[in-house]
């Protein structure tokens, strides 16, 4: 829902002409760490910002919270109300919520695969080089 496959990202990055020769990061990473590493790397460079809106790589089944958190206020978890199934997704603006593993507190909001439901990603999730990352709007 709303998310790129891997031969529309090639078309993205890569120009419609050359997607077909075009080895899209994602598709082609082993399970090796330097694979990985170079994925992720080669995915952030494919971040862009279009009218406020983001369009990144982001963790295979990343989790969509209902809050921009890990923990409610209680200490009880938050809710995952959906996942990114896909590799490259949509996030429509960012807020700062609780820190994460990224060294930040930046979340974006988006919606998932599974249900379709609105929610945040932690930025560490996000393939992006920096975050906020710039053109994004604050949500």
């Amino acid at each position: 829902m709303g998310k790129f496959s891997g031969a529309a990202l090639a078309a993205i990055v890569c120009g419609a002409a050359t997607a077909a020769s075009c080895a899209w990061p994602a598709q082609a990473a082993t399970s090796t760490t330097a694979a990985s590493t170079a994925a992720s790397t080669a995915t952030a460079a494919a971040c862009y910002a279009s009218g406020g809106n983001l369009y990144c790589g982001n963790a295979a089944n990343a989790p969509i919270y209902a809050t921009p958190g890990y923990t409610k206020p209680n200490g009880n978890p938050e809710t995952v109300v959906d996942r990114l199934e896909t590799t490259f997704s949509y996030f429509k603006c960012y807020v700062s919520g609780q820190p994460h593993g990224g060294g930040n507190s930046i979340w974006y909001h988006t919606y998932g695969d599974q249900t379709g439901r609105w929610g945040y990603v932690a930025a560490v999730n996000v393939w992006t080089s920096t975050d906020p990352y710039p053109g994004v709007a604050r949500c």
